[in-house]
């Protein structure tokens, strides 16, 4: 059986820690990515999935990155997540093709939830 995979593109692993327990319950493959390149080669193998991308430490490569996935795998849902309010930032990373943009005051405990729901099928 074919499990369904969440790449965590962070820094920290504190996102991929608030999703430990919706592993368990939905069974999806959980994968922390630190790098493009091996974000990319991920979904390539392992077929669409969810990407959770915290912004924050290099947007650049950030928004590189969630535009990429949206232009090669249409089919992912990426979450985009920040740790401080910035309208700007979140338009941008919506007009990228984040499916949900997770900014404050939206609390990070929806997280889960969001991952869950974006699962494919």
């Amino acid at each position: 059986m074919k499990h369904a995979q969440v790449l965590v593109y962070e820094s920290d692993g504190k996102l991929a820690e608030r999703l430990a327990e919706s592993r368990e319950r939905s069974g999806f493959r959980l994968a922390e990515i630190r790098k493009m390149d091996a974000c990319l080669a991920s979904l390539r193998r392992h077929g669409p999935g969810v990407l959770v991308l915290r912004l924050g430490r290099d947007l650049e490569r950030e928004l590189t990155l969630l535009e990429r996935v949206t232009w090669l795998f249409p089919e992912t849902a990426s979450i985009v997540v920040g740790d401080t309010a910035n309208a700007a930032l979140a338009g941008l990373a919506w007009d990228l093709g984040a499916r949900f943009v997770l900014f404050p005051p939206q609390p990070v405990e929806l997280l889960a939830g969001l991952v869950e729901a974006f699962l494919p099928g």
